[in-house]
């Protein structure tokens, strides 16, 4: 099998190789350089401009992200398109490769990874914007419903970010962090902020969390059967199937 024209034979200078030709090592040598494993999960949603990119990882200096970008461009694994503005950054057919990658990543995680969970990583905003992406269109309900979620134990760091909301239309889900104009409300979720991020991953069950008087949903009762619906909110602990393709896909 000829994969000549797959071949990456970009050498970076500053991607420190193993002095190996086991292609394992080949591939750690770029995809296992700290923080790329996140940008490809973030391009793996679609192409993005560098703002987008970013807000997908706020922690990350922005001086730290480019570098990664110039590298996975240089590598072959991360193409760019001018804009008026800037540059859309999206994978190229290498970087696709990495999307299985990314899905067994997600998988381990979940299984043997969830006990790691710590202060530093209770972030609402992660925690809401990850909400909006694995929402799938064909869930979305028929008529609008308007959700406000309000969390408990914010760490200050995210202190301003206690409270959001998020309109889900028939044709398209928008995330605010501050009171829409005119929008009645008509389901909130009011709950623990790292109570709800396990249930929501389906570490925990939202029954017990309910019982426990750390996570309540209220509100409309058909809205409220809908959004757990739509969120996939699970009574009981289970592996959260996760996507990692662009909106549109699932339509």
């Amino acid at each position: 099998m000829n994969l000549s024209n797959d071949v990456l034979r970009s050498d970076h200078p500053t991607m420190k190789g193993y002095g190996q030709f086991c292609p394992v090592a080949k591939t750690a040598e770029i995809f296992a350089q700290r923080w790329t494993p996140l940008i490809v999960r973030e391009l793996c949603f679609g192409p993005k401009r560098f703002s987008e990119l970013h807000a997908g990882m706020p922690t990350m200096s922005r001086a730290l992200l480019v570098q990664r970008l110039n590298e996975l461009e240089e590598a072959g694994v991360v193409g760019t398109e001018p804009l008026a503005q800037g540059k859309l950054y999206r994978l190229t057919r290498a970087g696709e490769a990495f999307r299985d990658i990314i899905v067994m990543m997600s998988s381990w995680g979940q299984r043997y990874g969830q006990g790691r969970l710590g202060p530093a990583d209770m972030d609402p905003t992660m925690l809401v914007w990850s909400m909006k992406r694995q929402i799938d269109p064909r869930d979305l309900p028929a008529h609008e419903i308007v959700l406000r979620l309000e969390f408990r134990g914010v760490p200050k760091a995210h202190a301003t970010r206690r409270y959001w909301w998020i309109i889900l239309r028939p044709d398209e889900v928008e995330v605010c962090f501050k009171a829409p104009d005119e929008k009645d409300v008509d389901v909130v979720i009011a709950a623990d902020l790292e109570t709800f991020i396990r249930v929501w991953m389906g570490y925990d069950g939202y029954a017990e969390a309910v019982e426990r008087g750390v996570v309540s949903m209220s509100g409309d009762p058909g809205s409220v059967r809908t959004l757990k619906h739509i969120l996939k909110v699970a009574d009981q602990p289970r592996e959260r199937p996760i996507s990692f393709a662009p909106f549109e896909a699932a339509a």
